[in-house]
C-alpha cells in the first residue's frame, strides 16, 4: 500500500487522485485538492463514536478484516487486513481519512470498501443507491478513533485460530485455468465437532431430507400417474452420476439447467404434474436426496461446446466486483483463503456439499440460496434463483472444484 509522505507533491497528487475518484461523494464536489487533510464536517469527530462505528457490523465493521487490540471486549476481529495496532504512528490524520473516503486510489484492486465514494459501482441494492457507506459524520468520527491507536503491541485480542489443515486435499489439482494452487474442501475449514456431524448419517440433521426425497421418489403424482421411480427405478443406480454432472447443457431446452430445473423439468413434461417452488421443501428433498447418489464420486461437469456460455457467465459473476461494498467472490474464496472475516474462516468456497444442513438456519439451504445471501451481504441486487446467471455461476463453481468429492448433505454454519 502506499505511504503517502507529508511534503509537497506527492501528497497532493495522491490525494488528489482519492478526490477525483470520490467527486459523486455530496460533500466533496467543490472542495479543493487539499481537503482530505481537512475535516469532511468542518469540525473535529467524537472517538468514542467512532469506535462504536468501527466494531458496529452495520456501520464500519472494520472488525472484518482488522485486529484492533483497542476493541478487545468486542468479539471476533478478522485479519484480512493489517492490524490497526500503532496505525495512529503509521499514517497521518489526512491520509487515514483519505483511505476510509476510497482505499481502491492507494491500492487499487483493494478488498477494503470505499466509505465514502458512490460512483463506479455495479448492481447496489436499492436502498444503498447513491449513498456512501458512512456519512461525513461519521468517517470524521472513525478518524478521531483511529487516532487514539498509538499502541503497537498486537496482543491476544481475537487472536485468529485455524481450523484446516493447509496440507489437507483429496489427492486432485485444480481445474487447467483455475486460481488455486490445490483444491481443498470446505469440509477441512469445519471445526471436528461439525465434521463428525457431517461424517455421520445418524448425526447429520439432513438426512431427514434425505428420507423425504426417497419417499418423494416413489410417490405417484400428476394427471400421467407416475412416479420418479416409474421411469428411473432404483435411484441408489439411475442417478449415480447426476450430482457429478450437473449443472448441464440440455438440447431440448437449448440451455443448461441444474438439478431443482431438472426434476421440475421431468414432473411437467413426463408426469404431468405441477412444478415444485424453489423454497418448497419437497424440491429441497428431491435435490438431496438425487445428489446424495453420487457421494464419493469427483465432480466432473461439461463446460465446452453450448454450455461454455453459461460457463462464462458464471466467470464474469464470480469476478465482477459488485454491491456498494464493491467485492467480488474471489476476494473471499482466492485471495484470502484461510482467512478470518470477523468470525468466519474463509474457504475456497467449493460448491461440492450442495444441498447443506445450515446450523446458523437450523435446517437444510440449497446452493441458490447462498448466492443470494452472497450477494446481499455484498449490499448488491442478487439475480433471481435459477436465472441464467445463477446457473452459469453454478456450473463455474463446481468445474472450478473439479475432481473433489460429492458430500452432500453437508453440513456448513
Amino acid at each position: 500500500m502506499l505511504r503517502v509522505i507529508a511534503s509537497g507533491f506527492l501528497i497532493s497528487c495522491v490525494l488528489w487522485s482519492a478526490l477525483a475518484r470520490s467527486a459523486d461523494a455530496k460533500d466533496l464536489k467543490t472542495v479543493d485538492k487539499r481537503s482530505l487533510l481537512e475535516s469532511l464536517t468542518g469540525k473535529p469527530g467524537d472517538p468514542q463514536r467512532g469506535r462504536t462505528i468501527l466494531g458496529e457490523r452495520k456501520l464500519g465493521n472494520c472488525l472484518a478484516c482488522h485486529q484492533v487490540p483497542a476493541l478487545g471486549d468486542v468479539p471476533f476481529h478478522g485479519n484480512i487486513g493489517p492490524t490497526l495496532a500503532g496505525v495512529a504512528k503509521r499514517y497521518s490524520e489526512g491520509e487515514l481519512r483519505a483511505r476510509i473516503v476510497d482505499p481502491d486510489a492507494f491500492n487499487p484492486g483493494t478488498i477494503m470498501p470505499a466509505f465514502y465514494r458512490t460512483h463506479g459501482l455495479f448492481r447496489v441494492l436499492s436502498h444503498f443507491n447513491d449513498a456512501p457507506i458512512l456519512t461525513a459524520e461519521q468517517i470524521e468520527d472513525v478518524v478521531a478513533f483511529l487516532l487514539t491507536l498509538t499502541d503497537d503491541a498486537v496482543g491476544d485480542a481475537a487472536t485468529p485460530v485455524q481450523r484446516y489443515d493447509p496440507g489437507a486435499t483429496v489427492g486432485v489439482g485444480p481445474a487447467p485455468g483455475s486460481d488455486l494452487e490445490e483444491l481443498i474442501s470446505g469440509y477441512y475449514y469445519l471445526i471436528d465437532e461439525t465434521q463428525a456431524m457431517q461424517d455421520d448419517d445418524m448425526l447429520n440433521p439432513a438426512f431427514l431430507w434425505v428420507d423425504r426425497g426417497q419417499e418423494l421418489w416413489g410417490e405417484t403424482d400428476g394427471k400421467a400417474g407416475k412416479s420418479c421411480a416409474s421411469c428411473h427405478g432404483e435411484a441408489e443406480t439411475s442417478m449415480r452420476e447426476i450430482g457429478v454432472s450437473y449443472p448441464k447443457y440440455r438440447p431440448a431446452s437449448g440451455k443448461v439447467v441444474n438439478i431443482e430445473q431438472q426434476v421440475n423439468i421431468c414432473r411437467s413434461e413426463r408426469m404431468a404434474a405441477e412444478p415444485w417452488d424453489f423454497d418448497s421443501d419437497e424440491l429441497l428433498a428431491m435435490t438431496i436426496f438425487v445428489k446424495h447418489q453420487s457421494r464419493g464420486m469427483p465432480v466432473k461437469v461439461r463446460v465446452d461446446g453450448p454450455a461454455a456460455p453459461w460457463f462464462e457467465l458464471g466467470k464474469t459473476h464470480f469476478y465482477q466486483r459488485r454491491g456498494q461494498l464493491d467485492m467480488n467472490c474471489a476476494d473471499c474464496h482466492n485471495a484470502n483463503v484461510g482467512k478470518r472475516l470477523r468470525g468466519d474462516l474463509l474457504s475456497q468456497g467449493h460448491t461440492n456439499a450442495y444441498p447443506i444442513y445450515a446450523l446458523g438456519d437450523g435446517r437444510a439451504r440449497p446452493l441458490h440460496k447462498l448466492l443470494w445471501h452472497c450477494n446481499e451481504l455484498m449490499r448488491s441486487t442478487p439475480f433471481d434463483v435459477l436465472s441464467d446467471e445463477f446457473v452459469g455461476l453454478e456450473l463455474f463453481l463446481a468445474w472450478r472444484g473439479q475432481g473433489l468429492p460429492v458430500e452432500t448433505p453437508g453440513v456448513r454454519w
